[in-house]
């Protein structure tokens, strides 16, 4: 395994608020503003919401709610019924936009990519997180916003991506890990399922303070395999 410690924050993780919400606030004026849920489709309470707005999650609304819990939360609750082929022509016209800002590594989903940060990026990453934001809000419009997390991996620029949303934005430069991570809760670091948690917990292990106070060789054991000393080199700091 190769590894080597950036010395300052080289990869950006982007993370669409609400996406499929937000898409459709922005396309219809009359949804803007107001608690929206993305729904399957609309003939039946018997299913969920899979997407909702940022006024929504306020009003205590959350994705993979089913519709009468969420109308309980949120009376005036708009339910939408899902448009695939408008999400992917937002998602088309937002990576063209982001692209004119910087290449995009890696797209991890329908919401979430990667980038590499340049030598010049790299040195100023408070303003290409701006820029992209900007690019969004002045060409595409102000509804559909994104929370962005930049650090010296993927893994670290993916768990600060979620820290600050919505419409935040998290640097963890290579010379103060692991501290941030010390509070963070165990689901928010990807690796650790549920199944991984309760291995922790069976080997004394209760809070990822602790764990970054581990060895990558114990992480290893825990793992049983090498993906828990990739996991400790990567929280760390290292590439």
């Amino acid at each position: 395994m190769s590894i080597r410690k950036p010395e300052t924050p080289e990869q950006l993780y982007l993370d669409f608020d609400g996406f499929f919400a937000s898409v459709e606030q922005q396309a219809d004026p009359k949804l803007q503003g107001k608690p929206v849920g993305v729904i399957p489709f609309d003939t039946t309470d018997f299913t969920c919401v899979i997407a909702c707005s940022k006024e929504a999650k306020k009003r205590g609304v959350k994705n993979i709610m089913p519709i009468r819990e969420a109308k309980q939360r949120c009376h005036d609750l708009i339910l939408v019924p899902q448009k695939p082929d408008l999400y992917r022509r937002a998602h088309n016209t937002l990576i063209n936009e982001i692209m004119s800002i910087t290449p995009i590594e890696a797209i991890k989903s329908i919401d979430e990519l990667t980038c590499k940060l340049d030598k010049y990026n790299r040195q100023r990453p408070n303003l290409i997180a701006a820029n992209i934001k900007k690019r969004i809000h002045d060409h595409i419009g102000p509804h559909i916003t994104c929370s962005i997390g930049i650090a010296a991996n993927r893994q670290l620029a993916k768990i600060a991506c979620k820290l600050d949303k919505p419409n935040g934005t998290t640097i963890w430069h290579p010379k103060d890990m692991p501290g941030p991570l010390e509070d963070i809760p165990f689901e928010d670091i990807p690796g650790i399922g549920g199944r991984m948690r309760k291995r922790l917990y069976q080997a004394g292990i209760f809070s990822t303070r602790t764990l970054l106070q581990t060895s990558p060789k114990q992480m290893r054991a825990l793992w049983r395999n090498v993906t828990g000393e990739r996991i400790w080199y990567a929280l760390h700091g290292y590439d």
